[in-house]
């Protein structure tokens, strides 16, 4: 069982952060809503409503599903070649990129996309930068198209300006729109470090990144004084080696070593990080400095 794999318990779909007993996972779909699988419905879960469901396995915004309590497991990796089968969307992406080690998670995984749901496409290891590759060499030879940009913006109530968002969009090569279809790439690796600190407050930090890995999860970008780690995927990809960063997050000590946390909501609203060395590049940094002090 690894990272972003599925697991069904009661009627309850969960994404797995990390395998093992119990399972380390976040819950997403629960029954009764507007998405049909078979003769039930299902609706996707709000951060802010996971704590009311199987309480006894909860802890700070995490479930730990003991194994025996799994009633099935969803590959993202081995369903995929039947899930190209059934989902023309999957076999679409699928098709674009013919690398060795592929799957897909999210409600195509466990059968409870809506028509216009998108595509979340795993990329194992190595091949997520090759991925990333292909995504641009695409969009170079017009293959795909950019993503719906504005409609990013809005589902994921980011907080910065439009424009600055998009900048930082734009050089990630993680998402694209292939034949009509929308995707995103995701990276998964080894396993999912579970970090757990005391919480100081709310901090605002800049500093230069000396160590940076954008896509894991959390993404991880190191400066000389504290840690900053991202659990959204809004801000994956979001800044590199090298640039100097501003983050607005929740700082917790992690044996004794400050570390920021981004994402520590679903919905980031005061929470970001952006590449301060960009916005000088795009000449976007006044807009930046305007917004701060509204």
């Amino acid at each position: 069982m690894r990272f972003r794999d599925f697991i069904e318990v009661d009627d309850h779909f969960f994404s797995v952060l990390k395998g093992g007993d119990p399972v380390i996972c976040v819950l997403r779909y629960a029954p009764n809503g507007n998405r049909v699988r078979g003769k039930r419905t299902y609706r996707k879960i709000n951060h802010s409503e996971v704590h009311r469901y199987f309480r006894e396995y909860y802890n700070d915004g995490l479930h730990y599903i003991p194994l025996k309590r799994v009633e099935k497991h969803y590959d993202a990796m081995k369903s995929l070649p039947e899930i190209c089968e059934r989902d023309e969307c999957v076999k679409k992406v699928a098709d674009f990129f013919k690398l060795e080690k592929m799957g897909v998670t999210g409600s195509r995984l466990i059968g409870l996309a809506k028509e216009n749901s998108d595509v979340d496409f795993i990329l194992y290891d190595e091949c997520f930068e090759l991925g990333r590759e292909k995504i641009r060499k695409g969009m170079e030879k017009g293959d795909l198209e950019n993503p719906d940009f504005e409609r990013i913006y809005r589902k994921r109530k980011v907080n910065l300006p439009y424009e600055i968002f998009v900048a930082h969009e734009k050089r990630k090569y993680n998402k694209a729109v292939i034949d009509g279809v929308s995707f995103d790439i995701l990276y998964v690796g080894g396993d999912v470090e579970i970090v757990r600190g005391r919480k100081v407050g709310r901090v605002e930090v800049r500093g230069k990144v000396i160590q940076a890995k954008p896509f894991d999860y959390p993404a991880f970008y190191r400066l000389p004084n504290f840690d900053i780690l991202c659990y959204t995927h809004t801000f994956v990809g979001q800044a590199f080696e090298g640039e100097v960063v501003e983050a607005c997050g929740m700082l917790e000590i992690v044996d004794g070593r400050k570390v920021v946390i981004v994402g520590s909501r679903r919905d980031v609203e005061d929470e970001y990080i952006v590449s301060l060395t960009l916005l000088e590049k795009e000449r976007i940094i006044d807009e930046f400095e305007m917004w701060k002090r509204m």
